[in-house]
C-alpha cells in the first residue's frame, strides 16, 4: 500500500488548527503520517499539537524557528517517510475521502496526483469549487495557480530530486512548484481533495500585493520561449486585476450572484 506523508507548516494557526488536524488525522492509514513543522507558535497552537501528538503517534511534531513557509516545508519534507507527500496548511482542510482517492490514483508511473479543490470562507462555508486539471506549464504562466497545492500529492523522491520548495519564496512557492511539476507523469482525480480557507488573517486573504510581486518574478524566471513571455505578460496583468478585485470576488454577495448566473445558464 502507498504510504502517505502530509506536511503541515504551522505558526499561530489559532482556531483553524484543530479542524485542519482532524481533517488529516481522521484519514491516515496505520503507515501514514502527519509531519508538522511548528515555528514555536505562541497562541496555544504548540500546546494543541503536543496534546494530539501524545494521543496519536502518526502526528510527528517539531517546534523550532524556521526561515518561513518554504523552509518549514523543506524541513518537514526531510523528515517525511511516505512514498507520496501532500501539503496541508494549518488553516486548510483535507476533504473526506481525499487520501483514499490519492492512493487509488497512484500507479508505478505516477509522479503527481492532481485533484479538484474548494475555496471556503473563515467559517468553512463554500465559496467556490474548482475542477481537477492537469498541470500545464503554458496554462500556469497564463492563469497562475488554477490548481491548489493542498490538492496535490507528489512522489517524495521525485519532489526531493526537483529541489523541494524554493527557499527564496514566501508567498508563491506553490506556483513555482507547479511550474516545476508540469512535465511530470500526472494522474488526475476528478473529486475535490482539499479546501483552501480564504479569510483576512490568511496569506491568501491579506497579502495580495506581496503575492503579486513574487508571482510576477516567478512567471518571468520561468519563461523559456517567446510564447512563454506573452503568456507571462498576460498572466501578470490578469493577476494584477485579480488582486485589485479579490475582496469583491470572494465576498458572499458576488459568490451568490455568480452561482445564480451559472445555475440559470446551465438550465437555459
Amino acid at each position: 500500500m502507498v504510504r502517505l506523508s502530509v506536511l503541515m507548516p504551522c505558526l499561530d494557526a489559532g482556531r483553524h488548527l484543530r479542524p485542519a488536524l482532524a481533517s488529516v488525522l481522521g484519514q491516515l492509514g496505520p503507515d501514514d503520517e502527519l509531519v508538522v513543522q511548528d515555528a514555536r507558535s505562541a497562541d496555544g497552537s504548540a500546546e494543541v499539537l503536543d496534546e494530539l501528538a501524545a494521543e496519536d503517534p502518526r502526528l510527528r511534531v517539531v517546534h523550532e524557528r524556521d526561515g518561513g513557509q518554504s523552509d518549514a516545508l523543506n524541513r518537514a519534507l526531510r523528515r517525511a517517510r511516505g512514498d507520496f507527500v501532500l501539503w496541508a496548511n494549518a488553516d486548510d482542510l483535507l476533504l473526506p475521502g481525499a487520501l483514499t482517492a490519492v492512493r487509488g490514483a497512484v500507479t508505478t508511473r505516477t509522479q503527481v496526483v492532481v485533484g479538484g479543490w474548494q475555496l471556503v470562507d473563515g467559517e468553512g462555508g463554500l465559496l467556490r469549487e474548482s475542477p481537477a486539471e492537469r498541470l500545464d506549464r503554458g496554462q500556469l504562466l497564463l492563469r497562475g495557480c488554477y490548481a491548489f497545492s493542498g490538492a496535490l500529492a507528489v512522489d517524495r523522491e521525485f519532489l526531493c530530486a526537483r529541489g523541494g520548495f524554493a527557499p527564496d519564496l514566501h508567498y508563491v512557492m506553490d506556483f513555482d512548484l507547479m511550474l516545476r511539476l508540469a512535465g511530470a507523469d500526472q494522474a488526475v482525480v476528478p473529486q475535490p481533495l482539499a479546501a483552501l480557507r480564504y479569510h483576512d488573517a490568511s496569506k491568501s486573504g491579506g497579502l495580495g500585493r506581496r503575492f503579486f510581486t513574487e508571482g510576477a518574478r516567478v512567471r518571468w524566471r520561468g519563461c523559456r520561449t517567446a510564447p512563454d513571455a506573452v503568456r507571462a505578460l498576460a498572466g501578470t496583468a490578469w493577476h494584477a486585476a485579480g488582486v485589485a478585485t479579490a475582496k469583491l470576488r470572494f465576498g458572499a454577495r458576488y459568490t451568490s450572484l455568480r452561482q445564480k448566473v451559472v445555475s440559470r445558464c446551465s438550465t437555459s
